[in-house]
């Protein structure tokens, strides 16, 4: 199968697939243990913190290790509110975030919590002075991707957290589509926490990786747990974490050409997409790995499908909300209607895609095309 759908996942990669076997070998322990098993496997953590801290140009101490990313957005959201002032109730965001933010956005707004949404422009991208105009001293938390996962679009983090950071306000980045894939450090991009994923960059699925500013005040969502300074409760993963850190390494080092290849094939779908589908977000500006189209003819369900029957794998959005309209709110954000929406679909590539693959995609798309008109004629 040609695989156009990096985006929601991708496969593991061999050498975190050999660093998982032998670290399940050795680092069986749990690291909470006394004995010398359990000393072993903490080891393995301390030594895959430093790694991360050093990834993300940061301190091995404001690293975690979760399920998942989204676990870990919904855990570092809640665990850095609890850590402000309770009189501040106010949240800034964006509608374009992934699904994990959005529903912990919706309780916190039960719970009494006043959440801005930024709007953004047709490209994606949010309206820097609206941002200003909503950030105050008696704002309780920005919250904001880096990486949009359906069209690309790349958020100006850097100038947001400048921003908020006058007002002693923490940010905290969803850097899931970004990490391995463009430049990043946190240290530069002045965030205050970050979130991750294993399995978007050749690692397992069920590791997210957090990073907490160590200077930053925040607390336990639960009381009483003790794992990992209180941060998140239950037994670490040791094999599983050491795969994710080995997938950072390799990803990370391959980062450079893997963009200069995405950028490629990005540069030669624009220019040869069959008339009428329509590219969405800015090329120039945007991340190269994730391409969102919207179709002239057909909703993205049915061209998912037919792709699925020439054994091509895209996608019509984020594979965490699939089903609950994920396209159709990111699609309104940025100003498109509904019946347009139905129509986007979203291909994404990783450091195997070829120029080979992106053909054979636009040439399902391209005789699609040409069927309907024949049909329109007929």
């Amino acid at each position: 199968m040609i695989y156009l759908d990096t985006a929601a996942t991708s496969p593991m990669r061999k050498e975190a697939i050999d660093a998982y076997i032998e670290a399940a070998k050795t680092a069986f322990g749990n690291t909470q243990s006394l004995h010398d098993a359990g000393s072993t496997a903490a080891e393995y953590i301390t030594s895959c913190k430093q790694m991360w801290g050093r990834f993300f140009n940061g301190r091995a101490e404001g690293v975690y290790f979760t399920a998942n990313a989204s676990e870990g957005n919904q855990f570092t959201i809640r665990s850095l509110l609890r850590g402000r002032p309770s009189e501040f109730r106010d949240i800034i965001t964006t509608k374009l975030e992934h699904a994990s933010v959005l529903t912990t956005m919706h309780e916190l707004e039960k719970e009494g919590y006043r959440i801005h949404y930024i709007p953004v422009d047709l490209f994606g991208v949010l309206d820097l002075k609206e941002f200003e105009r909503a950030v105050n001293q008696k704002t309780a938390l920005v919250v904001m991707q880096l990486v949009n996962s359906e069209m690309g679009a790349i958020q100006p983090v850097k100038a947001c957290a400048t921003y908020a950071k006058q007002f002693g306000v923490p940010i905290h980045c969803d850097i899931v589509q970004g990490f391995g894939k463009i430049p990043l450090d946190l240290t530069t991009l002045g965030v205050t926490s970050a979130v991750c994923s294993s399995h978007k960059i050749g690692g397992p699925k069920g590791v997210g990786i957090v990073y907490i500013d160590p200077a930053v005040h925040w607390e336990s969502v639960y009381e009483g747990t003790t794992h990992q300074n209180g941060f998140r409760g239950g037994t670490v993963d040791v094999p599983a974490i050491v795969a994710a850190t080995i997938a950072a390494k390799y990803a990370l080092a391959e980062q450079q050409d893997a963009y200069q290849q995405a950028t490629n094939l990005q540069e030669f779908m624009s220019y040869n997409l069959p008339e009428g589908v329509q590219l969405v977000g800015n090329v120039e500006t945007k991340s190269p790995f994730i391409q969102g189209l919207i179709l002239p003819h057909v909703e993205g369900q049915w061209m998912m499908l037919e792709c699925n029957r020439q054994q091509i794998a895209i996608s019509t959005g984020t594979a965490c909300k699939i089903g609950f309209g994920e396209a159709m709110s990111a699609m309104s954000a940025i100003g498109f209607e509904s019946d347009v929406a139905r129509k986007f679909v979203r291909i994404s590539f990783n450091p195997h895609t070829t120029l080979r693959e992106v053909k054979a995609f636009i040439e399902v798309v391209n005789q699609s095309l040409i069927e309907n008109n024949t049909r329109a004629t007929q």
